[in-house]
């Protein structure tokens, strides 16, 4: 992960020019797309905790890369503390595997950090470099797994976590089956900022029946 400021300013562009060429549909909004985060993924999931987390479910892709070389987590750090260990990059929270944030997290752990959320008006979606996939079309540049529509993100907001000092700042996805996944990221509260900010110009925008974004998304 990148926690340079200004390294971090310019993968944001390259991600937002990327998926705007490449993934977006016809008159599509981008609201969040999230760098590739390269460490861990952790999880608390029925109480049970899971760092690194394992995926629980056989049918996920299968990429082209050797096993991360990075540290192991710490195995006795408190779940909500995660963020003072600098290999877990997410964490996921629910009541059991089937719940949206964990069904996230199980890509960004199979993939080795490559893979990354995007929220728009219309969807949520994992979206993976397409050569990164084992099988993957030659001629795709992006890959397209979990889609959904946008309205099963009930909040999106920017916490800071953690006992380091200063606290870590990371992007809350707050889902509606009540599960949440966190991604670290130096720069959360200008895009979280940046999404609500670009969600609110669109519902302006839009007839009342035409709007397909949730309530948090128009302030």
């Amino acid at each position: 992960m990148e926690e340079d400021p200004r390294k971090a300013a310019q993968i944001d562009e390259i991600v937002e020019t990327e998926l705007a060429r490449h993934w977006l549909a016809e008159g599509e909004r981008l609201l969040l797309g999230c760098p590739p985060v390269r460490a861990h993924v952790g999880s608390l999931v029925g109480g049970r905790r899971r760092a690194p987390h394992v995926p629980g479910r056989q049918q996920l892709p299968v990429v082209r890369l050797g096993p991360p070389r990075w540290p192991l987590p710490m195995a006795d750090l408190p779940g909500e503390d995660w963020t003072d260990d600098p290999t877990l990059g997410h964490w996921a929270v629910a009541d059991h595997d089937g719940r949206i944030a964990v069904q996230l997290a199980d890509h960004l752990a199979v993939s080795h950090g490559e893979a990354r959320v995007v929220v728009t008006d219309r969807r949520i979606a994992v979206v993976y470099p397409a050569n990164c996939l084992a099988g993957a079309p030659g001629q795709e540049v992006l890959t397209t797994f979990e889609e959904m529509e946008a309205c099963r993100l009930a909040a999106l907001d920017a916490p800071f976590l953690g006992r380091s000092v200063p606290p870590r700042s990371v992007i809350a996805f707050r889902f509606t089956d009540g599960s949440v996944l966190y991604t670290r990221d130096v720069h959360a509260v200008m895009k979280v900022r940046r999404a609500r900010e670009r969600a609110e110009a669109q519902c302006a925008s839009l007839p009342a029946p035409d709007r397909r974004i949730t309530a948090w998304h128009c302030g």
